[in-house]
C-alpha cells in the first residue's frame, strides 16, 4: 500500500516536471509560433529554425547528462532543467528579435535535456516492475502542457493583444519555478547500482552501444524525432491559413492534447497485452494517417479526425520507444540506452522544424512539411517489424548481475 501511495506521488510530480519541461519547454512553441512569427516579422524558415535551436541545445546536453547523472545523481540535474527552463522563458517573454528568441529557444533547449532523461531514470529506477506505465503518466504531462497552451493561447492574445505570446512565456516561467520547488521537496534519487569496471565496460559498447535491437530502436526514434516536431510546430498555422479563427484553431490543438494525456498509459497497457513491436506499429500507422487526411482534404472536420488521431498516438509513441529501449538489454544497462537512443531522437528534432519550414516557405506551403512527416513515418514504420521480440528477461543469465548499493 505504501508503495502505490509513492508510486502515485511520484506520478503526479513526474507530470508536474513533464508539463514544463516538455509541455512548456518543447510543444506550447508550436502553439504561439504564429503569434511570435507575426509580433517578430519571422519567415517560416525562421520559425522553424527557432524550433531547431531548442533541439540543438537539447542534443548538446544529451550527450553529457548520463555523464553528470552518475557524479551528481538525477534530482539535482532535474531541478537545474526546471531553473533553465524558467530562465529560457523570461528570456523570451522580454524578446524583441530574432536572435534573443533563438537564446531563449536554445536555452529551453537545454533544460530539457537536462530534465527528461534523469527524470525517467528516477521513476524506472524506483518502481521497475511499472515502467511502461509509469513512462506512459509521465509523458501525459506533455498533453498537459499542450492542452493548457492551447487553451490559454487565444485568449491570452484577446487580453493583450499583440503581446500575448510574452505573457504566456512569463506564466510558463513562473510556474516552473514553482514545480521546482516541488520536485525538490518530494523527489529522490533511487539505489543507484555499482560502478562497472573491467570487462564490464567493454561489455556496456557491446550490449548497449553497439547492440543490434538498440541501433533498430535508435533508428526508429531518429525518424520519429524528425517528423513529430514538424506538425507541433506548423500544425496550428496550417489551420489558421485553411480559415478557421483562431478560437476554433485552439480548440482543436486542445483536443489533441486532450487526447495525448491518455495515449501513454493506454498504449502502454495496450502493449502489456498484444506486445510493444505490434503496438508501436499501430501508433506509427494511425500517426501516418493522422497527418495525410488533412493534407489531401483540408477541411475542418479533417482537422478534428487528425488532432484526434495525432494526439491519441504519438506520445504513446514514444513512450513505447522509450520501454523498447530499456527491453532490448539487460536492466542495468537501461537507464544507458535510453540515454543512448535519445540521442538519435534529438539528432531527428534538429532536422525536423528547420527543414520543415525550408519546405514551406519553398515547396508551396505548410503542406509540404507535412508530407514529409508522413513520408520519415512510414520510413519507421518499415523498420518497426524488425525489432527483436526477445525481452531484457531472456538476457538476465547471459550478462553479469549488478547488485545495488
Amino acid at each position: 500500500m505504501e508503495q502505490r501511495k509513492r508510486m502515485l506521488i511520484y506520478a503526479i510530480v513526474s507530470m508536474m516536471v513533464t508539463i514544463c519541461i516538455s509541455g512548456f519547454g518543447r510543444m506550447a512553441y508550436g502553439i504561439l509560433m504564429p503569434y511570435m512569427r507575426d509580433s517578430l516579422h519571422l519567415s517560416y524558415q525562421q520559425a522553424g529554425m527557432l524550433g531547431t535551436s531548442t533541439a540543438i541545445g537539447y542534443l548538446v546536453m544529451v550527450l553529457l547528462v548520463g555523464i553528470m547523472a552518475s557524479k551528481w545523481g538525477s534530482k539535482p540535474l532535474v531541478a537545474i532543467s526546471l531553473l533553465l527552463l524558467a530562465g529560457g522563458c523570461f528570456i523570451l517573454f522580454n524578446a524583441d528579435s530574432y536572435a534573443a528568441s533563438l537564446i531563449g529557444m536554445v536555452i529551453l533547449g537545454v533544460g530539457t535535456a537536462f530534465g527528461y532523461t534523469p527524470l525517467v531514470n528516477i521513476v524506472v529506477g524506483w518502481f521497475p516492475d511499472n515502467r511502461g506505465l509509469m513512462i506512459g503518466l509521465l509523458l501525459s504531462g506533455m498533453g498537459l502542457g499542450t492542452l493548457v497552451a492551447s487553451m490559454l493561447a487565444p485568449n491570452f492574445n484577446l487580453w493583450f493583444a499583440n503581446d500575448g505570446w510574452r505573457y504566456l512565456w512569463l506564466l510558463f516561467g513562473a510556474v516552473s519555478v514553482i514545480t521546482t520547488f516541488i520536485a525538490v521537496r518530494v523527489l529522490k534519487d533511487p539505489p543507484v547500482p555499482l560502478r562497472q569496471t573491467g570487462t564490464q565496460r567493454a561489455s556496456l559498447f557491446k550490449e548497449v552501444y553497439f547492440h543490434k535491437g538498440v541501433l533498430l530502436v535508435a533508428a526508429i526514434y531518429g525518424l520519429v524525432g524528425f517528423a513529430y516536431l514538424i506538425p507541433q510546430s506548423f500544425f496550428f498555422s496550417y489551420i489558421l491559413e485553411a480559415g478557421v479563427n483562431e478560437s476554433s484553431a485552439g480548440t482543436i490543438m486542445a483536443l489533441g492534447g486532450i487526447m495525448s494525456i491518455f495515449s501513454g498509459p493506454v498504449w502502454g497497457a495496450i502493449s502489456d497485452k498484444i506486445g510493444r513491436k505490434l503496438s508501436l506499429c499501430m501508433t506509427i500507422f494511425l500517426g501516418g494517417v493522422s497527418i495525410l487526411i488533412p493534407i489531401l482534404i483540408p477541411a475542418f472536420s479533417s482537422f478534428i479526425i487528425s488532432q484526434t488521431l495525432w494526439g491519441f498516438t504519438f506520445v504513446g509513441m514514444l513512450s513505447l520507444i522509450q520501454a523498447l529501449s530499456t527491453e532490448q538489454i539487460h536492466q542495468s544497462y537501461a537507464p544507458i540506452a535510453l540515454g543512448y537512443v535519445t540521442i538519435y531522437f534529438a539528432g531527428g528534432q534538429m532536422l525536423g522544424p528547420g527543414l520543415g519550414g525550408l519546405l514551406a516557405d519553398n515547396l508551396g506551403g505548410i503542406s509540404a512539411a507535412l508530407w514529409l512527416c508522413v513520408g520519415l513515418l512510414a520510413m519507421a514504420l518499415i523498420l518497426a517489424p524488425r525489432l527483436n521480440q526477445t525481452s531484457a528477461d531472456d538476457l538476465e543469465e547471459a550478462l553479469p548481475e549488478i547488485t545495488s548499493r
